[in-house]
């Protein structure tokens, strides 16, 4: 099996992703000129590979590239797609998105400027992005002045402005109504850029959550993350689309011992056994992204069964109780994420457990963890430290 090659490896299925893209699109008002797609793929999209899955999105004309830095936009800037820089970015990096075609993101009419200044000395127009800041306290022009600033800002020469956004604070939850607070404050904006005839070819509020739950919100753009990788932003989200994770992560067991009872396991010996037990290791920790907070808490599935960890997760080595699972072995594969048999670990649950959010277990996910990527129900490539690997994997 291709996995006998790795100590502990992810699995995504480029498939399911776009089918999850279709389910979401599918939920949008039909229209003679259909919604822009702003498919977020900073932060190595999300732990899956950012190269891997923008190049799924190639062919699709209505669709953008939102990356959190001038890095980011590098590493995918031969697929040819547009590229919205979502964050703020340092004058350093100004000339690449000038010469590169990013679309930065502003904030600020003194950047603005800048970089309206920067293209003029190399005779380039620069498309832009501005962020109106209606409630989030992060970046953005505050809503208040954010009219008198826009208005500044579309003065300037060698600046286009393509598109204006905010963000929501808390779109995730039904029961607030905060969303609502922002949406109308946004839409205030936006009425009084009409009133002065300030038009703006790219509007977009709607993230994942929003998309779930705020129709309202959608504009003439959406910007799906979490959502397109098979995730809810949150359990309260209304899940209105039907989405699949596409990522899965597996592990090995490379050593069994039995213990006596009251046996200390791992570092500081936080877990004591009441009983003999038999205890597996696994090649996986927190160095590979594995949360050290799910020591002496989180479950694997080992041979179709639910195990427990036991001890301190270590830095490359995590210790889990096998007494109750038969024939298990050195060598065997053990599932971190994802389905095996009946039994289920879900990035969701796994974060329960860890206290966090399924966003952080997905992102941190280190990069000596190598990604197989499967297209067609078969894998073909793999991303790992040793660099990229077209693949013919033994069954």
């Amino acid at each position: 099996m291709f996995h006998d090659y790795y100590r502990t490896w992810a699995t995504v299925d480029l498939d399911k992703l776009r089918n999850n893209l279709s389910k979401i699109t599918a939920k949008l008002p039909k229209a003679e000129n259909p919604l822009k797609i702003l498919a977020v793929v900073k932060a190595n999209a999300y732990g899956h590979g950012a190269k891997e899955v923008a190049n799924i999105f190639r062919a699709e004309k209505r669709i953008f590239l939102g990356v959190a830095s001038v890095e980011e936009a590098c590493e995918l800037e031969k697929l040819g797609l547009p590229i919205v820089i979502l964050s703020p970015v340092d004058a350093v990096s100004v000339s690449k998105i000038i010469e590169s075609g990013f679309i930065p993101t502003i904030s600020n009419l003194n950047f603005a400027k800048f970089i309206a200044k920067e293209a003029h000395k190399k005779n380039k127009i620069v498309k832009i992005h501005i962020e109106v800041d209606t409630g989030m306290i992060r970046t953005g022009i505050p809503y208040e002045n954010s009219v008198k600033t826009i208005s500044e800002i579309i003065k300037l020469k060698n600046l286009k402005v393509d598109g204006i956004f905010t963000h929501f604070s808390e779109p995730d939850n039904l029961k607030s109504d905060f969303t609502y607070i922002q949406l109308k404050r946004f839409r205030s904006v936006m009425k009084e850029l009409e009133r002065k005839k300030i038009n703006i070819p790219l509007v977009h509020t709607a993230s994942s959550a929003a998309i779930l739950n705020f129709p309202d919100s959608y504009f003439n753009m959406i910007r799906p993350g979490i959502l397109m990788y098979g995730l809810y932003p949150s359990e309260g989200c209304n899940k209105s689309v039907c989405v699949e994770p596409i990522l899965s992560l597996y592990t090995r067991i490379c050593q069994i011992n039995e213990i006596p009872a009251n046996t200390g396991v791992s570092y500081s010996r936080t877990y004591k056994s009441k009983g003999r037990r038999k205890i597996a290791t696994l090649l996986v920790g927190y160095g590979d992204g594995y949360p050290r907070s799910l020591s002496n808490k989180g479950i694997v599935i080992v041979k179709g069964k639910r195990a427990k960890i036991v001890g301190n997760v270590c830095m490359d080595l995590t210790m889990i109780d096998v007494t109750d699972i038969l024939d298990v072995k050195i060598g065997d594969k053990v599932t971190l994420i994802g389905k095996e048999g009946k039994q289920e670990i879900t990035a969701n649950e796994i974060a329960k457990l860890a206290g966090t959010i399924n966003y952080e277990i997905i992102t941190r996910m280190s990069p000596r963890v190598p990604r197989i990527y499967i297209k067609e129900n078969k894998p073909y490539k793999v991303h790992s430290l040793l660099g990229e690997e077209n693949i013919t994997l033994r069954e």
